[in-house]
Parts: C-alpha cells; structure tokens; sequence
C-alpha cells in the first residue's frame, strides 16, 4: 500500500489509483472494493491552503438516539417525530368472498305463523249476538249491525241471591250453561267470603236454553248440596223461589227465561219485525 494525500487532504492508495477518487468524484476508482479509514477526531488532518471549511450546524452535531427519530426531507431536524405504531405492521385480514348471487345485507323477518281450522274460543248458544268479537249468526239472521253496540258477554237468564251469611242481599247472575258455585274467585258464582263453601265446584245450577230448564246438581267437590233442605245428589230442577244451600248459605232462586220470555223468542221476533 503507497498511501497519499492530495492537495484537499484526501488520503488515498496510489497503488490502486493514479489520482485522488474523492476529487474526482469517484471516476478515477475502479471495480474493486475500497477500505474506508476513519480518522481520530482528536488530532485533525491539516487543512490544505486556501479550503473552505463548511459551517456546522446544530442538526450535524446532535446526536440522534434511534434511527426512528431521523428528519424528514423537508422537516427541521429539531422538529418531534410521530412515534411508529406497532399496530400498523399488524396484517390485513381480508373479508369473505361475497357470493354475487347472495344478498349481502339479507332482511330478517319474524315467520308469522298461520293457524288452520278450529281456534280456542267456543261459541256458546247466544254469542253470535251478546258477544262483541262473535259473527252473525245465520240461525236467526241478526247481525251486529242491526243493534246498539252492548257490554255483556252472554244473556242473563236468572239470579241467585243470598239471604244468609256473609254474602247476605247479594245477587248473581246466572248465564246460559252450567254456572259453577265455589269461594274461588273465577268462579261463576263466588262466595269468597264463607269457607263453608268449597273453593272449586261445590256446585252446580244449569240453563238449558231449548227447553229452558233449569237444574242444580252437586259439583265436582266432595261437599253436599241441597235444595229446600234436601240433599241432591243428582240434577234436580228448579222453580222459582227454591232454595239452594252451599255450606252455610243459603241461595233463592229466580227465574229469568221461561213460556213468557225468553231470549230466542224475543231475537226471533226482531228478526220478523225488521
């Protein structure tokens, strides 16, 4: 190695190259690799006469504590960096291929579902008339339109008043059917306030409205019932002012419906009349 220094204080191998590369620009070296020698800063090369000697800035001399923190092209060097979010490198998970022939956004809808023949609800004798939701019946031909809008379910067809015990100069109607006598309070007749009487079905007093008949017979309880103070222990009938007894309460029957008036009669008549 012939070691050399040129006029601008470049150190350089004349074995390897005729003049200084540096001052050249590097067309002077050729293909081989080159050994890059680094200078003590404690004893500085002589400047050569007459070099320009380029001011040193603040950036030059401070040093840069990672290499995330270099300047921008075109930044100031002492302008803060945005920090590097790890989360950035994180990769994309790409989306499902949509089908093309798929709706992407399908609608969702609650299935309704469709009820066939026979629903809950029994039509009783009178309700193609006494009640509000019931159609018109085609045995009388009067339909809803033909009356006032009413309040009751089903017609009256006598009472049951008490002249006796806690329920004393109360009345109870009595519907069409088999009206259920008991303390519970979704009984037909509800003495819920004497324990003597069962709480379901002590029992019962029947209209039958094609004969209109009435009847009172035990009911489904293990308690006795009585008319005029004679037990009953099948359907017995009833005529007006008959006394029925349930525990301690005795019940006087009257009659609504009979040979004078009764519902059919009376709906047949306004169906001629219209």
């Amino acid at each position: 190695m012939n070691l050399s220094r040129c006029d601008n204080g470049h150190f350089y191998d004349k074995e390897k190259y005729v003049s200084c590369p540096h001052c050249a620009g590097g067309a002077a070296t050729d293909q081989s690799l080159t050994s890059v020698f680094v200078q003590d800063a404690s004893n500085p090369a002589p400047m050569a006469a007459g070099a320009v000697v380029p001011p040193v800035s603040d950036a030059m001399t401070t040093p840069l504590k990672s290499s995330s923190e270099l300047p921008i092209s075109g930044m100031s060097a002492d302008m803060p960096t945005v920090a590097k979010d790890p989360d950035l490198d994180m990769p994309t998970v790409p989306l499902d291929p949509v089908d093309p022939g798929m709706d992407p956004f399908p609608s969702t809808s609650i299935p309704t579902e469709t009820v066939h023949g026979d629903t809950d609800h029994t039509v009783a004798f009178f309700d193609e008339v006494f009640s509000n939701a019931a159609p018109a019946s085609a045995a009388h031909g009067y339909t809803a339109q033909n009356h006032a809008v009413n309040k009751v379910s089903t017609p009256c067809v006598g009472w049951l008043i008490a002249i006796g015990g806690n329920h004393i100069g109360t009345d109870f109607r009595l519907k069409v059917g088999k009206n259920f006598i008991g303390r519970n309070s979704n009984m037909d007749i509800a003495l819920t306030e004497d324990k003597s009487v069962s709480r379901d079905k002590h029992a019962i007093v029947v209209y039958e409205p094609k004969e209109h008949l009435y009847l009172v017979q035990p009911g489904e309880s293990s308690s006795l019932v009585y008319k005029n103070n004679k037990v009953v222990l099948g359907a017995e009938p009833l005529e007006a002012y008959d006394m029925v007894t349930v525990g301690e309460i005795n019940l006087l029957f009257m009659p609504l419906c009979g040979s004078r008036f009764n519902w059919s009669d009376l709906l047949e008549q306004m169906v001629k009349n219209m």
